[in-house]
C-alpha cells in the first residue's frame, strides 16, 4: 500500500508542488487583507472542491466534448459548464453550512445576500475553469507535439530503412551482375577452348560444347521459368549423360528414348534431371546385360515417363527417398490429381519410377 502511495506521489509530484505554491499564495493574500481567517477545514473543503473541478473540467468535460465526433456533445459544452458550476455551487454551500453549524460559528459569507454569495462563488469557479481550460490545451498541445515528434522519428526510421534497403538492393544488383559476368566469361572461355581444340582433340571439344550447352541452358530465362518444353529438358540430360560418360572408364549402360510428340510438351523443369541423377547415383550402370532405361512417350493426350535401372547393392532403396519425395511434391503442386507418380523395386532388383500426366 505504501509503495502505491509513493508511486502516486512520485508520478504527480509536480502537481502537488504547483498546488502547494498556489494555495499558500492565495492564503497569504487573504491574510494580508485581514487578520480574520476562517477555520482550516473551510479552506480544505474550498480548495478540494476547486482542485476537483479543475481536473474534472480538463479530463472529463473538455476531453469528451472537444475530442468527440458528436456535434451534439460539442455544442452542449456551455450547458455542461453551467451544470458543472451549479453542481459545485450547491455542494460547497451545503458543506460550508454544515461545517459552520457543526462548529457553531457564524460565517460572513453565509450571512451575505444570496446573490452576492452566488456571484462570488461563480466568479471563483469561472476562474478555476479558466485555469483548467488552459491546462487542457497545454496538455493537448503537448500531446500533439509528441505525436508530431513520434511521426518525424518514424518517418526518419522509414527513410533510413528505405536507404538501407536501397543500399542492399544495389549490393544485390552488383552481386547479381558479378554472378552474371562470371558465367558469361566462362561461357566465352569455353567457346574459345572449343574452337581451339575441335581440330586437335575432337572428343575433348565435344565435351566442352556439352558443358557450354548445359551452362547456357542454366543461365537462360527458360530454365528459371515455371514450365519448359521437354525438348529442352531432354537436350539437357543428353548433354549431362555425355559429360558423365566421358569421365567413366566403362561404357554407361543407359538408354534414353522418346517419341517426337513428346518434344513439344510443356512440363515443369528439372524432373527429368532429378530422375537421371538418382539413376546414376543409386543404380548399377556398367552391366550391358542389365541396361538402365529412360523412356518418354506422349500418347492420347497423356505423357508417360518411365525409368528403370538395376539397383546397386550398396545403395538400399531408402536412399532414394529424399530425391523421390522432392519429385513427388513438385509434381503434386504443379498438377494435383492429374498426375500419377510411383516407384518400386521389383524381384529382379530393378528400381522403377512411373509418371503419368493427363494433358488437355
Amino acid at each position: 500500500m505504501n509503495g502505491i502511495i509513493l508511486a502516486f506521489l512520485k508520478k504527480y509530484k509536480y502537481h502537488f508542488l504547483v498546488w502547494s505554491v498556489f494555495v499558500a499564495y492565495e492564503i497569504f493574500i487573504r491574510w494580508l487583507h485581514g487578520p480574520e481567517m476562517a477555520p482550516a477545514i473551510v479552506y480544505i473543503v474550498a480548495y478540494t472542491l476547486g482542485i476537483s473541478i479543475f481536473y474534472l473540467h480538463a479530463h472529463v468535460i473538455l476531453k469528451y466534448t472537444l475530442e468527440t465526433k458528436s456535434k451534439l456533445l460539442k455544442y452542449g459544452l456551455p450547458l455542461f459548464i453551467l451544470v458543472e458550476i451549479l453542481f459545485y455551487l450547491v455542494i460547497e454551500y451545503l458543506i460550508r453550512k454544515y461545517i459552520y453549524e457543526y462548529i457553531r460559528l457564524k460565517s460572513t459569507e453565509l450571512t451575505k445576500p444570496v446573490h452576492l454569495y452566488i456571484f462570488a462563488k461563480i466568479w471563483r469557479y469561472i476562474y478555476a475553469i479558466g485555469l483548467s481550460t488552459g491546462y487542457y490545451f497545454f496538455l493537448h498541445d503537448l500531446r500533439q507535439r509528441q505525436q508530431v515528434k513520434k511521426m518525424k522519428q518514424q518517418k526518419l526510421k522509414t527513410i533510413l530503412l528505405e536507404k538501407e534497403i536501397k543500399n542492399e538492393l544495389i549490393l544485390t544488383q552488383n552481386a547479381l551482375l558479378r554472378a552474371q559476368i562470371n558465367p558469361h566469361f566462362l561461357l566465352n572461355t569455353l567457346s574459345y577452348l572449343y574452337n581451339e581444340t575441335r581440330k586437335l582433340a575432337p572428343k575433348a571439344a565435344e565435351r566442352i560444347l556439352s558443358l557450354s550447352d548445359i551452362m547456357q541452358y542454366a543461365l537462360s530465362k527458360e530454365a528459371s521459368s515455371e514450365y519448359v518444353t521437354l525438348e529442352s529438358e531432354i537436350k539437357l540430360i543428353e548433354n549431362f549423360l555425355f559429360l558423365y560418360q566421358s569421365r567413366q572408364a566403362y561404357k554407361m549402360q543407359l538408354n534414353l528414348s522418346y517419341n517426337s510428340e513428346a518434344l513439344s510438351v510443356i512440363f515443369i523443369p528439372l524432373i527429368l534431371m532429378s530422375l537421371t541423377e538418382n539413376m546414376i547415383k543409386h543404380g548399377q550402370l556398367d552391366n550391358p546385360l542389365k541396361p538402365a532405361e529412360i523412356k518418354i512417350v506422349y500418347d492420347n493426350a497423356a505423357l508417360y515417363i518411365n525409368t528403370s535401372n538395376p539397383e546397386a547393392m550398396k545403395n538400399p532403396v531408402s536412399n532414394y527417398n529424399t530425391g523421390l519425395k522432392n519429385i513427388s511434391n513438385r509434381l503434386a503442386m504443379a498438377y494435383g490429381e492429374k498426375v500419377v507418380f510411383n516407384s518400386h523395386l521389383d524381384s529382379q532388383n530393378y528400381f522403377h519410377t512411373y509418371i503419368k500426366l493427363e494433358l488437355n
